[in-house]
C-alpha cells in the first residue's frame, strides 16, 4: 500500500495481466483501419504516434480476460472499436475547441485542416460500429450506441453552458456523465457481455465504469489548472481559456465572497480571457483549497467504483481494476 495521496501502481503495472494483448492492440488498430484514402490513414497514424493511455481499451481487456473461452478476435474487436470511438471524439473536439495540442503534438486540424479532420472522425465512428457488428452481440451494440448518444448530448450541453459561472455541480455532473463517463461505463458493460457475466455483474460493471469515468474527468479538470507544463499532454489552462466552467470553478464560486465571485464571473464573461486571468483564478483556487476539495469529490466517486467490484470474480484482473481506481484519483497526467 502506497502513502495516502499516491497511487498504488503505475498504469503499466495495472495493465500487467493483459500486457501482451495491450501491446498487440497497436498493430490491430492499423489492421482494422487500413483504407484506400491516404489522408485518413495519415491522420490516424498521427494520433497513434502521439501515444495516449489506451485507458478504455485496457478496461475492456481487463474485464474480458476473466473468461478464457472468449474468442481473442472478439476481444480485439471491442477494444479497437472503443479506441476508435474515443479517437473520433478527440478529432471532433479539437476542431470545435480550436485546440493547438493533443497528446503533446500539434492537433490534426492544424496539419490537414478542419474538414479532413472532422470527416476522418466520422469515418472512425462508422468503422467502430462496423467492427462491433462483426462481434454479433446485440447487448454490446446497445451499450456502445447508448454511450455515443450520451457523449454527443454531453458535448452539446457543455457548449451551451460555456462561460456560465452559474453552472451548478449537478449540471456539471450531467455534462461529464455524458461526455466522458458514458463511454467508460459502456465499454465496461460491453466487455462484461463478452465475458458472459450475469445481469448483477453487468450492472456492477456499468456503475464501476460510470463512477470511474466521473472521477477521471474531475481529476482531468483539476489538472487543467495544476499540471506541470509538458506532462499533461495538452495545454494547461485550455479549458479555462475556452470558457469551460468545470468543478474547480464551481467550487471556487461557492467559497468566495460576493466581491471575488463577481471578479471571477467577469473574467469568464470576457470575450477572450488571457493567461494573466488564468493565473489570477488559479491563485484564488490555491488560496481557497479548491483543488483538494475537488479531489475529495473525485475520491468519493472512486470509492463508489471500488464498491461495485465486490461482485466481480477475484483474479489478477480484478486487482488491476481496483488499482485503476486509485490511479485515476492521483494521476499527474
Amino acid at each position: 500500500m502506497g502513502d495516502e495521496g499516491q497511487p498504488n501502481a503505475t498504469l503499466k503495472e495495472i495493465s500487467e495481466p493483459v500486457r501482451i494483448e495491450l501491446d498487440a492492440l497497436e498493430s490491430h488498430f492499423k489492421d482494422y483501419l487500413r483504407t484506400d484514402v491516404p489522408v485518413i490513414d495519415s491522420i490516424f497514424q498521427h494520433l497513434l504516434d502521439g501515444g495516449g493511455k489506451r485507458f478504455r481499451p485496457l478496461l475492456v481487456l481487463l474485464v474480458a480476460s476473466c473468461n478464457n473461452s472468449i474468442p481473442p478476435e472478439d476481444i480485439n474487436r471491442l477494444a479497437v472499436a472503443v479506441e476508435f470511438i474515443h479517437t473520433a471524439t478527440l478529432l471532433h473536439d479539437d476542431v470545435v475547441d480550436q485546440s493547438d495540442v493533443r497528446r503533446g503534438n500539434r492537433v490534426a486540424h492544424h496539419i490537414w485542416g478542419a474538414e479532413p479532420s472532422v470527416l476522418a472522425g466520422d469515418y472512425l465512428y462508422s468503422r467502430a460500429f462496423s467492427i462491433l457488428v462483426e462481434i454479433g452481440h446485440l447487448g454490446i451494440l446497445q451499450s456502445m450506441s447508448t454511450a455515443t448518444t450520451s457523449m454527443a448530448r454531453g458535448e452539446v450541453l457543455q457548449l451551451l453552458r460555456s462561460y456560465s459561472v452559474a453552472t451548478t455541480i449537478e449540471e456539471y455532473i450531467e455534462v461529464i456523465t455524458g461526455k466522458t463517463a458514458s463511454l467508460i461505463s459502456g465499454s465496461c458493460r460491453a466487455a462484461g457481455y463478452l465475458a458472459n457475466f450475469d445481469d448483477i455483474v453487468l450492472k456492477a460493471l456499468e456503475q464501476y465504469g460510470l463512477n470511474l469515468g466521473l472521477s477521471f474527468q474531475i481529476v482531468d479538470d483539476i489538472l487543467d489548472y495544476t499540471a506541470q507544463k509538458g506532462v499533461f499532454g495538452k495545454t494547461t489552462g485550455k479549458d479555462f481559456l475556452e470558457g469551460k466552467v468545470t468543478l474547480p470553478v464551481i467550487i471556487l464560486q461557492e467559497v468566495l465572497g460576493s466581491g471575488s465571485r463577481r471578479e471571477v464571473a467577469d473574467i469568464f464573461l470576457k470575450e477572450a480571457p488571457d493567461p494573466d486571468d488564468f493565473e489570477k483564478v488559479r491563485e484564488m483556487m490555491n488560496q481557497e483549497g479548491v483543488f483538494e476539495r475537488t479531489r475529495e469529490i473525485a475520491r468519493q466517486y472512486s470509492d463508489k467504483a471500488s464498491a461495485e467490484l465486490a461482485v466481480f470474480p477475484k483474479s489478477d484482473s480484478r486487482t488491476s481494476l481496483e488499482a485503476m481506481v486509485k490511479y485515476v484519483v492521483y494521476r499527474k497526467a
